[in-house]
């Protein structure tokens, strides 16, 4: 008995300071898993290892050397996406220039024809080079500043220039009273903005306004009236290259870049069709990041 009971007693603590001794050695390894578990494809930087056992410090090496050479790769194709697309803008233009001057020189209607074929598909063309430098552009450059902007003002200027250069009156644009106060870069919310109305006025019907609607807290909404998606085209809109029909003339990379856009910021984009309140037509929102001091005191809107 004077041997077993102090045994009942160092035995039980021993086993309690070997579990909190392993359990505290092993906290610079969790802490250096849940640095990894945070890193994307946008953020492929060294993980710190500082802290880490000197024994697992050779793998810590070597998985940074592993994120570099991802890194180093997923930026090659972005910038070889993004050159290529800036490349090819100058002699599309020229190839457009050169069409329409012979349209305008030729008298014979079937040359003419085919010339404005050839002018269209040069369009798309031309489409498709911008929307992959924006992709591109949104993938690898960073989002969000260390300033705010009014998210108003970009989104009245976008409206504005595709109503004048191909959609008079067909946007119906609902806005707060007050600022949108924004870290979000205003050029990548144009670009958001952009794709998301002429997308709208590309699938949605001639004869109904796109509704293009900012709330205070910083959703972002556009619907198009238009026939009713089934679910399983709603859940591939978002991937690239895809499109509505078959017959659709589009790029298939809106939607991709304001999905793009939506998940580096932490929001999804949200596919509904029809539209909540209709029995028919398409929306897609993304709420934005905002600042919570304007937000708050935001609460009348204004339309036009």
């Amino acid at each position: 008995m004077g041997l077993g009971l102090p045994l009942l007693i160092i035995v039980p603590l021993a086993l309690l300071s070997i579990g909190l001794a392993v359990r505290a050695s092993l906290s610079p390894l969790r802490r250096f898993r849940d640095r990894i578990d945070a890193r994307n494809a946008q953020d492929l930087s060294p993980v710190p290892s500082g802290d880490i056992p000197t024994e697992i410090e050779p793998v810590a090496v070597t998985l940074n050397r592993l994120l570099e050479r991802l890194k180093a790769t997923f930026d090659a194709e972005r910038c070889f996406a993004a050159n290529a697309a800036h490349e090819l803008r100058t002699p599309l233009a020229g190839a457009i220039a050169q069409v329409q001057r012979l349209q305008s020189e030729t008298r014979d209607p079937s040359i003419g024809a085919r010339a404005a074929d050839i002018e269209a598909t040069l369009k798309r063309m031309t489409r498709l080079s911008e929307r992959l430098m924006q992709l591109a552009r949104v993938e690898g450059a960073q989002l969000r500043l260390d300033r705010t902007a009014d998210l108003n003002l970009v989104a009245r200027l976008m409206v504005d220039d595709i109503a004048r250069t191909g959609a008079p009156g067909r946007i119906a644009l609902t806005l707060p009273e007050m600022p949108v106060m924004s870290d979000l870069d205003p050029d990548v919310f144009g670009i958001l903005c952009r794709n998301l109305v002429e997308n709208a006025l590309r699938h949605g019907s001639e004869t109904t306004p796109v509704a293009v609607t900012l709330t205070p807290d910083g959703r972002l909404t556009v619907a198009n009236e238009g026939t009713v998606l089934p679910p399983e085209t709603l859940g591939r809109l978002s991937a690239r290259f895809e499109r509505a029909g078959s017959s659709t003339d589009g790029s298939g990379l809106g939607l991709a870049i304001v999905a793009a856009i939506a998940e580096r910021i932490g929001s999804p984009l949200v596919l509904r069709s029809p539209r909540p309140g209709a029995s028919s037509g398409f929306e897609a929102s993304v709420m934005l990041p905002v600042d919570d001091g304007t937000a708050s005191t935001q609460s009348g809107t204004a339309t036009r």
